[in-house]
């Protein structure tokens, strides 16, 4: 069977929280995501966001799961010309960091990257990483 050439990208992503509450004080008032209308799934609680072209979904979990048998996390881009100050904007809005700045090269590009989580503890990567050109 020959693979499908139609996939052109991700259109959201979704994680796990276990307080809701705290997840939405964070994706709207410190990373200034959009609220989206979201359909009344049955069964358990969530979020929309959008973040640029793309959505981010949370699905409400009494408990989360043991998150330290690898290490999954997203990656939200930072354009390269506001990263320090996007970087110093959240340290004072008292995100928890990971650790600093890392420098790296991606596709013989120098990039930087950072982690954060957020309050129910997923691992976020901010990077100057653009995503690819549609």
């Amino acid at each position: 069977m020959a693979a499908v050439d139609t996939i052109s990208g991700y259109t959201h992503i979704n994680i796990l929280v276990d307080d809701l509450e705290a997840a939405h004080r964070f994706y709207i008032e410190t990373l200034g995501f959009e609220v989206l209308p979201r359909p009344d799934f049955r069964g358990f609680g969530g979020a929309w966001y959008r973040v640029g072209p793309l959505q981010l979904h949370l699905s409400v979990v009494e408990e989360m799961p043991d998150l330290k048998g690898g290490f999954p996390h997203l990656a939200f881009h930072i354009p390269g010309d506001r990263f320090e100050e996007t970087i110093d904007a959240l340290k004072s809005a008292g995100v928890e960091f990971l650790g600093d700045v890392m420098g790296r090269e991606d596709f013989g590009v120098p990039v930087r990257a950072i982690f954060c989580k957020d309050p129910s503890g997923n691992p976020i990567e901010l990077t100057d990483v653009p995503p690819f050109d549609a």
